[in-house]
Parts: structure tokens; sequence; C-alpha cells
């Protein structure tokens, strides 16, 4: 019995270490054809003056993917 408690103590502590897999799932955009469409898009719908995808800072490709990922093809 003493055996069993150990391996229901041990897999406890694990559980957040099997867990962590689906938390730390992220999903990878890649610029693909037709994407410059959707980056035009962007800019007009949320104001901003156009600039190369390359010169953006990251704080602006952020806010682009998080707004792509609501807008699929």
């Amino acid at each position: 019995m003493r055996k069993f408690g150990r391996l229901v103590f041990a897999l406890a502590l694990m559980a957040p270490v099997f867990g962590a897999g689906c938390a730390a799932h992220q999903r990878v955009y890649v610029w693909g054809p037709g994407e410059s469409t959707y980056y035009v898009q962007w800019e007009h719908e949320t104001h901003r003056d156009h600039v190369e995808w390359e010169a953006r800072n990251e704080g602006d490709r952020n806010a682009y993917w998080k707004w792509r990922h609501h807008h699929h093809d």
C-alpha cells in the first residue's frame, strides 16, 4: 500500500509537466501567397500608414498576427 501511495504522489507531482504540452501549443504563422492582401486590409482597418512588413516593429507584427488569426481565408 505504501508503494501505491508513493506512485500516486509521484504522478500528482508530474501531472503539470504532462499538461504543459497542451498549454505550450502555439500557432506558427508563415507569410504565404495572398498574405499581402490581408496585410493591406489590416493597415486600412487599423488606420496605420503603409510600411513594409520587414520595417514593422515587433508590437505591430504581433498585432497583425492576432488580427489575422480572426480573419481566416
